[in-house]
């Protein structure tokens, strides 16, 4: 199939997909329902709906009102299309139908992430669609490449450990350390990609929010209380470490069992 195709897909995906993100939290209906202007609520033509072409055509702007069009439509359609164009160059050699699946689950955290961002909200509608999609995935179509069974005990005892954590945060920072939401996310990594690989997404999470979060303060955006969307973080470095981190978990234990070797401690 070529690299081009699976682009333009990905990119009309995401224009589904910045639907999704920007009626799911306004409670609208997403599945029918045309298209309108986010200003004037003027209802907007089919080809001033081209995926990234129309952003750029239009300059940004609404043609009936001139209103600014937000960047984060053509973001989430980029965004898109390269979930479609590595995940089919990473991950189609495990075959077709597992890599349509992770194709399914890696949009549903693109939303997940884009609706924390601008929300602060993790939407439990898309939290429940991606496990509901995981256990059918195993019931009817066999197990994620390595990923263990969400059925398993080891996956079960992951979630209840991690949502447990970071419930426990929830509460005693009065939710200003995270959010409810969080921990229900930790839980459904847990359940999903398992202990160890859970805990390299979200630490993945905590040092993109360090990041973010140093950068804010240098550029005088915020300060240290200002409320960062660790969920958001969590969601795209769970697409990361599909794409491209299945193997961190085994690297990093082999190093610290270097380190330890090292320090003559066995």
């Amino acid at each position: 199939m070529s690299f081009v195709l699976l682009f333009l897909i990905g990119l009309i995906v995401g224009s589904f997909a910045n639907v999704v993100i920007y009626r799911l939290p306004r409670g609208e209906q997403f599945i029918s329902g045309r298209s309108h202007c986010p200003v004037c609520g003027h209802a907007i033509a089919w080809y001033d709906l081209l995926p990234v072409f129309s952003f750029l055509i239009l300059g940004g702007h609404c043609r009936y009102c001139g209103g600014k069009i937000s960047t984060v439509y053509p973001i989430v359609e980029i965004c898109s299309g390269l979930i479609w164009l590595f995940s089919f160059w990473l991950l189609r050699p495990a075959g077709i139908i597992q890599w349509l699946f992770w194709v399914f689950i890696l949009e549903l955290f693109l939303i997940l992430a884009f609706i924390d961002l601008k929300h602060f909200i993790l939407a439990d509608s898309i939290m429940a669609v991606i496990l509901a999609a995981v256990a059918c995935y195993e019931i009817f179509g066999g197990q994620a490449a390595g990923m263990n069974s969400i059925f398993s005990l080891g996956n079960l005892i992951s979630a209840l450990a991690l949502f447990f954590v970071f419930f426990l945060i929830w509460v005693f920072s009065g939710g200003k350390g995270v959010g409810l939401g969080d921990a229900k996310l930790a839980g459904l990594m847990g359940l999903v990609f398992g202990f160890w690989n859970s805990v390299v997404i979200l630490y993945l999470a905590i040092i993109i929010g360090v990041l973010v979060g140093a950068a804010i303060i240098l550029m005088h955006r915020g300060n240290l209380k200002t409320r960062l969307p660790f969920g958001a973080f969590a969601s795209f470095s769970a697409i990361f470490f599909v794409l491209l981190g299945r193997g961190i978990p085994e690297k990093a234990a082999g190093f610290f069992r270097y380190l330890l070797f090292k320090a003559d401690l066995f």
